[in-house]
């Protein structure tokens, strides 16, 4: 018989995150998320509770094997009291992971531990000018060379342009087309060539939105990250990760917006009576409360897919497209729930509801999550 229940060890983690969520992490939100400052206080506290090395190798810190489903458990239940310190576990894994798996003993050694401890922070560039979603025709370049390659290009829309000490940096072949001749490279952000660009964001401004310059930067021969000119597949095999991970950060973040809308229908009163009492009042909350729980139980069965080594890149997709629009919408209700005190900076509301928009796009829009799933449904000429 098929169970929905997370383990005794899960159980307990998660409400380690939630007391952590809700007394240390929800009275500074909006605080943290008024400045574009990397919030490394929260960070390294997440460090301490062990939640950036969930799933990554022992020898490097980390908990042993992988675990999808744990993480994406620490990412919902922190985004209940910090949406943009809760994004820290799905980024550790995103990028971690690979340089586990598929980078030099060298570079793993060099790198994880340091992400494990919250030393670094790390960004993953794929995003360009001339493609965004279509990650498979980027234009940055990666020349051979003595020792190495030069890499050319420019990387926009970057989490963590402004503050990460490494990059995963996707970058193709001269003369390649298509996703065949995409590389992966690790490159170390202080390099000579590199530029940062700081993007103001209407939303998770301590990540550190911006843009990366690559000019003729050195990258050595032994910081290659997987096969090379297979780079996209593996980019693509970890974002169906990441995806129902963001999805279900999004849906923390709205799950702590409805249940303050809840606690102020039962207190506020208009017309002599709860705002609760009122079916326009409380039939909102109760289809995003059903929306909210169906969208969750859709990330879990992706996560759920990937620990089992099954294929999972259509719902991966749909965890991405659909949760953070139905968190977006609740975020919402909330606001209007309270009236003008949720329209209020000094009320959460206004905040989570700017900083979940920015997932509307991130790791792809809706349409490109659709066509994946189209794909999947009806082959190749979903996407022709």
């Amino acid at each position: 018989m098929l169970s929905f229940e997370f383990t005794p060890e899960q159980e307990a983690f998660r409400r380690e995150l939630r007391k952590f969520a809700v007394q240390e992490l929800a009275p500074r939100y909006i605080e943290r998320a008024s400045k574009p400052e990397f919030p490394w206080d929260a960070h390294r506290q997440l460090a301490d509770l062990g939640v950036l090395g969930i799933g990554l190798p022992e020898r490097y810190g980390g908990t042993g094997e992988p675990d999808p489903i744990t993480l994406g458990l620490a990412a919902e239940t922190l985004a209940y009291g910090d949406v943009n310190v809760a994004s820290a576990p799905i980024l550790v894994g995103l990028i971690a992971a690979q340089l586990a798996e598929q980078a030099s003993v060298a570079v793993a050694a060099e790198w994880v531990p340091r992400f494990i401890s919250g030393e670094v922070v790390a960004a993953i560039a794929v995003t360009e000018p001339g493609a965004g979603s279509d990650a498979a025709n980027v234009a940055t370049v990666a020349r051979p060379v003595d020792g190495g390659w030069r890499i050319s290009g420019e990387k926009i829309a970057i989490t963590h342009a402004m503050s990460a000490a490494v990059a995963l940096v996707y970058a193709r072949e001269p003369g390649s087309i298509g996703h065949r001749g995409v590389s992966c490279y690790c490159v170390p952000l202080d390099a000579a060539g590199v530029t940062r660009s700081h993007i103001m964001g209407m939303g998770t401004l301590p990540l550190g939105w911006g843009s990366l310059a690559f000019d003729e930067v050195f990258v050595p021969s032994d910081h290659l990250v997987g096969e090379p000119g297979r780079g996209f597949a593996g980019a693509m095999h970890h974002f169906d990760f990441s995806r129902p991970g963001l999805g279900l950060m999004c849906l923390g973040a709205a799950q702590a917006s409805i249940d303050e809308a809840v606690a102020w229908a039962q207190q506020r009163e208009s017309f002599g009576r709860p705002l609760a009492a009122f079916q326009g009042v409380s039939f909102p909350l109760a289809e995003h409360a059903t929306k909210l729980e169906a969208a969750r139980w859709l990330c879990y069965r992706a996560l759920w897919l990937r620990a089992m080594g099954r294929n999972h890149t259509d719902l991966a997709a749909m965890a991405k497209w659909w949760p953070p629009q139905v968190a977006k919408e609740a975020i919402e209700t909330a606001w209007v729930t309270h009236g003008n005190l949720g329209y209020s900076t000094e009320m959460p509301l206004q905040q989570r509801f700017r900083d979940v928009a920015g997932y509307l796009v991130a790791d792809g829009t809706a349409g490109i999550q659709k066509r994946i799933i189209a794909t999947t449904m009806m082959g190749p000429v979903a996407a022709s």
